[in-house]
């Protein structure tokens, strides 16, 4: 498990913004828990209230009627979503070979913060694909996503047609790369863009919206109706700074 910063990234302190999205991946992890369920619907909880709350703000989450607040089995279905792709964004960020650099000047997007570039199997010491083992390729977000519910302790992917058992923790390592935005943002944006950027590659969302604070989230997320919230990048980057 390392983070490895190169280039420019090397020079600023960016290791803080990490380890808190890896802490806020974990918190709204463990809130979205099947086993933690009852908790998130319990009506005398405060906490819980304020989570279900933020599933309706940013997820379009509705609850039954009554006193007792009761998840639809779409939303049940949902929250197991949530759970399983922010368990993997906090394992990835925490356990796998983070790359993060600086794009490159001809490369930047003035309109971008970050991007997660796909990941590489027996990546190189720059977390590209090493020509000098046979054994090293780019795999795909999609083959991440196809084994992200069932764990997090090897993944199956296939090469050359074949299949191929792939630890994580060892063997896998991703980029990302940030753009000059990322370096002028504040510190929760910082934050909000590595969460929004794993959900692309681990939800794969889109980008119906962009917001550039918590306030604007709130009001957009809630505003694009439960379908398009739930495919927005920036609804899943600010949802856990609500929990």
């Amino acid at each position: 498990m390392a983070r490895i910063y190169l280039g420019q990234a090397q020079i600023e302190s960016l290791d803080t913004y990490f380890i808190d999205a890896v802490t806020l991946a974990r918190d709204a992890a463990q809130w979205m828990h099947p086993r933690q369920r009852a908790t998130l619907l319990d009506p005398t909880n405060a906490e819980a209230g304020v989570a279900r709350a933020a599933l309706t703000t940013y997820f379009g989450v509705q609850y039954g009627p009554g006193v007792q607040p009761v998840l639809t089995p779409g939303d049940q279905i949902f929250a197991d979503t949530l759970y399983n792709v922010y368990s993997a964004m906090g394992t990835a960020l925490n356990t796998w070979t983070v790359y993060v650099e600086y794009a490159d000047f001809h490369e930047h997007d003035a309109d971008e913060y970050a991007e997660a570039g796909p990941p590489v199997v027996h990546a190189n010491n720059q977390g590209e694909v090493d020509p000098a083992n046979p054994n090293s390729f780019q795999a795909t977000w999609a083959d991440v996503r196809a084994n992200i519910d069932r764990g997090t302790r090897t993944y199956t992917f296939q090469h050359n047609g074949n299949p191929v058992n792939v630890s994580p923790a060892r063997d896998l390592a991703f980029k990302i790369r940030l753009n000059v935005r990322f370096r002028n943002a504040d510190a929760q944006l910082k934050k909000e863009t590595i969460l929004h950027e794993m959900s692309h590659a681990l939800a794969d969302t889109n980008d119906a919206a962009y917001a550039d604070t918590i306030v604007q989230a709130r009001q957009i997320c809630a505003n694009q109706g439960a379908v398009t919230a739930r495919d927005t990048a920036d609804c899943w980057g600010f949802f856990p700074f609500d929990l």
